[in-house]
């Protein structure tokens, strides 16, 4: 489980993005909706109001499919060799945290940027698109319904250039020597 870290911490930013996405999303809907009765706008406006933390289940529902999501990025040898020197606790940590607060949630993130937590670990296309599919065997366990899931990979998509340094479809690649991990939870 040592391999995984920043991957987790990708799907964190992934769903930050994916709520907005669907915040903004949902907007739109009900702004086109304006012919509905009242009672059917307060309905379609309370749907679209609940928060994407909120519509995952909360934080314990956040924590199983970050501890699944992990699971599956450290026993993937397409993309775990990434995550050799990360600290898999923290990147956990990490993780819930961005996720419960950049979907609606009472937390609040500390961590670092996409940019920055993936600067010179060398990413692939190929690998970026492994942990896509980690990812979404990871939500498809927990049943987590199409239009939440649709909202992270549409911004899990929008991230790629952050995450991604090389174009290439390889997978399995070493991280460079270049990279220097976040320091270990104390």
């Amino acid at each position: 489980m040592r391999n995984r870290p920043h991957t987790t911490y990708a799907a964190a930013l992934g769903l930050w993005l994916a709520f907005l996405v669907g915040v903004a999303c949902s907007n739109d809907k009900n702004k086109q909706a304006g012919g509905d009765t009242m009672g059917a706008t307060a309905v379609s406006n309370t749907a679209a109001n609940k928060s994407l933390y909120d519509r995952l289940g909360g934080k314990s529902a956040i924590t199983a499919v970050v501890d699944t999501f992990v699971a599956r990025v450290a026993a993937d040898a397409r993309i775990n060799k990434k995550f050799a020197r990360s600290d898999i606790p923290r990147v956990k940590v990490m993780l819930v945290d961005q996720i419960c607060a950049q979907t609606g949630g009472p937390c609040t993130y500390t961590g670092r940027t996409m940019k920055e937590a993936h600067r010179n670990m060398g990413v692939t296309e190929g690998e970026f698109n492994a942990l896509v599919e980690d990812l979404v065997a990871s939500l498809n366990a927990f049943k987590v319904p199409a239009k939440e899931q649709n909202e992270l990979l549409a911004a899990l998509g929008a991230m790629k250039s952050d995450i991604v340094e090389v174009q290439s479809a390889a997978t399995g690649t070493r991280l460079p020597a270049s990279f220097k991990p976040a320091p270990a939870l104390k």
